[in-house]
Parts: structure tokens; C-alpha cells; sequence
């Protein structure tokens, strides 16, 4: 209702009408007694009544205008207010709905910590009904070894702090629920605390699957302690068999040099065909060391001397049989490339006969040098150019039981090069082959990679400490 039609303006209106009115009555009875002062009584009184009458017909007239509009205000007022009532009622039946309906659970408590309010998701997130939480107390869901940090939590509401943390929730059937807890304080016009308001989203299937996790880790780290101890005991029987034995073997090996020279015949024959076996047993000995290096971490590549491998390794074949132009070469390797060399002139030699020869060039190409170790054997058929490379392939070429020219290419690649099977005459696989690999060159503007990265930024000086 406006100020207008408040009680106290409404008296205040019936007072000014009442002065108005004794006003008007003062000057009627002036004019009267002034123009006519010898009207008789009954004259008087009747004019008296007369002004009286018509005094009160327009007092009643402005009173009922007034009590019109009242009226107006008033059922305006009434309807205004009946209006926002429904509005209310809707806004407050449209947010239980959303409150009752939350994916998360909702809870009110009141200043003695009993359940005031409760919606469906948080009951049966506990595997109650409404009606069984209500007027509860909260600690009825709460694990025993939960109380102290509950008690220290209200405190921190009464003071009026909210918080949000992670707890354990009992279930009916006493199972644990692990929720994520928002809780705010609550308090009376006055400043007082009169309960709190929290909202719980159910976390135990992520806890359940942490948990899970965890103990998964937990036993990869065990497997993982059980396969580096049965790697050690590996190592070890691998360091027998390419040390002991391997020494054994080259004691056999000599003896049957030494058994040869005094043989003839038969005899001779078997003991060469005894002495193959031995150095078939080496060379397989000689694969298994280097697959093994292969596997074991890698210190990354370095700069290596492409010529000072070469010339090695043609070392230890017998002189005049490898043909080889120096070129001043340095590329990314590392240890083991003296082992490509190795076994493809290994191969060469081996099938390649008595008469074999061998020529070794390298080439510039870009970032890369190409090098080519090419025999005079019976070379490689076209079928087989890719078949050579592949593990345990045992065609007309092939080393240590098909793993010399695998061991090659997973070396090459480990390097970041490739490697290719062609003819030594084009067009004429009887004429010889010709193996072909790039190797990544060490330039000024590219410094080369580690385990197959390139290495950014390294000095000049690192690019010259090759070996």
C-alpha cells in the first residue's frame, strides 16, 4: 500500500476535513447573525440544518472518493501481491524440483547438527529414504575414525567459514562412499550460526579405480623388479656363452689347425668339416654379442671416423682381396658400426669364394654418404634382394644363421640410414653384389642426433672429437 493510503495520512484527511468543515460552520454562522440578526429561532435552526446537510452531503461525497480509491489500491494491492505469491510458489517449486533432481547430493543441517533437509540423490547415495535421514544426526553417517576431522569442520562453520574437502561416507550396508564435499555456513539476521548447507558429489568409482591403479603400479613394479632380476640372471648365462665357450671354441678351433696339418685323406676331410662347425658356432656366438649390445642402453650416437672403421675392418681380411679409395668421411654412429662393416665383408669373403674381391666406396649425398661394399661373387637374385635382410632367411646369402644381414639393417636404421641390395653390374645379378647403406654425414649446420633425435645447437669442438 502507498504512503497515501497508510492509516496515519488517512486521519490526517479526516482531521483537515473536520477543521474545514468547523471553519465553514464559524462563517455560516457569522454571514448569518451579520445579514439577518433579528431571524427568529426556528428560522436559524433551519437554515442551520440546510448548510449542515449540504456541509455533510460533500464531506460524505470526498469521503467516498476517497474510499473508492482505497478500495482500488487495496484490490490492486491484493492482486499485486497474489501474483507475486504464485510467482514465488513456482520459482520455489521449480528450484526443489532442480534441487531434488541434482546429479550431486544436497543436505541442510541446523545449529544442533541434525538433518533438516535432504534431497533423493544424497538418500540413495547412502541407500536410504528422505524420510529415514531427516531429523537425524550427521554423525549417523560419518565412520567412527571420520569424527574428529567432522568436529573440527563445524567449528569452522559456527565461526562462519565454509570449506571444501573429500571424506568418507557410511552406507546403509556400512560400505564406504568416498564423496567431494562443498559446505557453506548459514546464520540468522542476528550473525548467529544456525546450521549449514553442503553439496556431495560421489567420487567412489574414481577412488575405486585410483586404488586400483595404484595397485596395478604396484605390481608392475614388482614384475618389473622380478624381470631385472631374471635379466641379471640372463646376462649371466649370455656372458658364458659369449666368453667361456666362445674361448673354448677358438682352443677347438686352433686344435683342429693343428689336427689338420698332420692329417691326410678322410680324416682331413672330416676335421675341416669339424673345424667349419667351430667357427659356424663362433660367428653365431659373435651375432648373439652384438644383438645384445644392440638391446642395452644406448650412450647416443656420436661423431664417428668413417675411414679409421673401414681400414679396421679390412685389417682382419686377408690383404689385396678389399679394394678401398680414402675418403675423408665423419658421420653419426656409434660402436657398432665397425660390426656392419664386419659382417658384410664377412658375408662377401664367405660366399664369395678364394677368388673374391671386394671394393668399398663411399659417396657424397646431401646430409648423407652412401657406401658400397661390392664382391665379385655369385651375387644376389632379384627375388632375394629383400629377403636377404630378414631375419632367419636362408637363401644363397645369408651369415650366422640368416642374422648377419638382419643385424646390419637394424643397425643402419638405428643410425638413421637405409639399406639396399643391388647388382654390381646392373642388369646382371651373376655378376656379383653390391651392398649399398647411407650414413648421416656430420656437417657444421647439422650437428646430428642422440637415440634418434637430432641435437640442437652442439659446438665445433664436439663435431671433431671423432673416433
Amino acid at each position: 500500500m502507498s504512503k497515501e493510503f497508510q492509516p496515519v495520512s488517512l486521519y490526517l484527511t479526516l482531521g483537515k476535513v473536520g477543521v474545514f468543515a468547523f471553519a465553514l460552520m464559524s462563517v455560516y454562522q457569522f454571514i448569518k447573525d451579520y445579514l439577518h440578526p433579528n431571524i427568529t429561532l426556528s428560522a436559524s435552526h433551519m437554515h442551520t440544518v440546510i448548510f449542515t446537510t449540504m456541509l455533510a452531503m460533500t464531506a460524505a461525497f470526498f469521503a467516498l472518493r476517497k474510499q473508492q480509491a482505497l478500495l482500488t489500491m487495496l484490490v490492486a494491492e491484493a492482486n499485486e501481491r497474489r501474483v507475486t505469491g504464485e510467482a514465488l510458489q513456482k520459482s520455489e517449486e521449480k528450484f526443489r524440483s532442480i534441487v531434488e533432481l541434482a546429479n550431486e547430493g544436497i543436505l541442510q543441517i541446523d545449529r544442533r547438527y541434525r538433518i533438516t533437509y535432504v534431497n533423493y540423490t544424497m538418500a540413495g547415495m547412502l541407500g536410504y529414504s528422505v524420510e529415514e535421514m531427516l531429523g537425524r544426526p550427521l554423525t549417523d553417517f560419518l565412520f567412527t575414525e571420520e569424527l574428529d576431522k567432522h568436529w573440527s569442520r563445524m567449528m569452522e562453520r559456527e565461526q562462519g567459514l565454509g570449506g571444501r574437502y573429500e571424506c568418507r561416507l557410511r552406507h546403509r550396508d556400512d560400505s564406504v562412499r568416498w564423496v567431494l564435499v562443498s559446505a557453506t555456513a548459514q546464520k540468522d539476521g542476528g550473525g548467529r550460526f544456525v546450521g549449514s548447507f553442503a553439496m556431495y558429489t560421489d567420487t567412489t568409482e574414481r577412488k575405486q579405480t585410483e586404488e586400483a591403479l595404484q595397485h596395478y603400479t604396484e605390481d608392475l613394479a614388482r614384475l618389473h623388479q622380478q624381470l631385472a632380476s631374471a635379466n641379471r640372471e640372463a646376462n649371466l648365462y649370455l656372458d658364458i656363452l659369449t666368453h667361456d665357450i666362445r674361448n673354448t671354441e677358438n682352443v677347438a678351433n686352433l686344435y683342429a689347425d693343428l689336427l689338420m696339418e698332420t692329417l691326410d685323406g678322410d680324416a682331413r676331410t672330416y676335421t675341416e668339416k669339424l673345424q667349419r662347425s667351430i667357427r659356424k658356432s663362433i660367428e653365431i656366438l659373435g651375432n648373439v654379442s652384438t644383438i645384445r649390445r644392440i638391446h642395452q642402453p644406448s650412450g647416443g650416437h656420436k661423431c664417428m671416423d668413417l675411414d679409421k672403421v673401414i681400414r679396421d675392418e679390412s685389417a682382419q681380411f686377408p690383404e689385396g682381396i678389399i679394394h678401398y679409395d680414402a675418403a675423408n668421411h665423419r658421420v653419426w654412429a656409434d660402436d657398432l658400426l665397425s660390426e656392419v662393416f664386419a659382417n658384410l665383408i664377412g658375408n662377401a669373403v664367405k660366399f664369395g669364394g678364394p677368388g673374391v674381391e671386394i671394393a668399398i666406396r663411399t659417396d657424397d649425398e646431401d646430409e648423407f654418404v652412401r657406401v658400397s661394399v661390392e664382391d665379385t661373387g655369385p651375387g644376389v637374385p632379384d627375388d632375394q634382394k629383400r629377403e636377404v635382410f630378414h631375419r632367419y632367411e636362408k637363401r644363397r646369402r645369408g651369415v650366422g644363421e640368416g642374422l648377419g644381414l638382419f643385424l646390419v639393417q637394424v643397425l643402419i636404421e638405428r643410425y638413421g640410414g637405409a639399406i639396399w641390395a643391388e647388382d654390381r653390374v646392373p642388369g646382371h645379378p651373376e655378376g656379383g653384389a653390391a651392398f649399398r647403406f647411407t650414413l648421416r654425414k656430420v656437417v657444421h649446420d647439422n650437428p646430428g642426433f642422440e637415440s634418434g633425435t637430432t641435437r640442437k645447437g652442439a659446438g665445433f669442438a664436439n663435431q671433431l672429437k671423432c673416433i
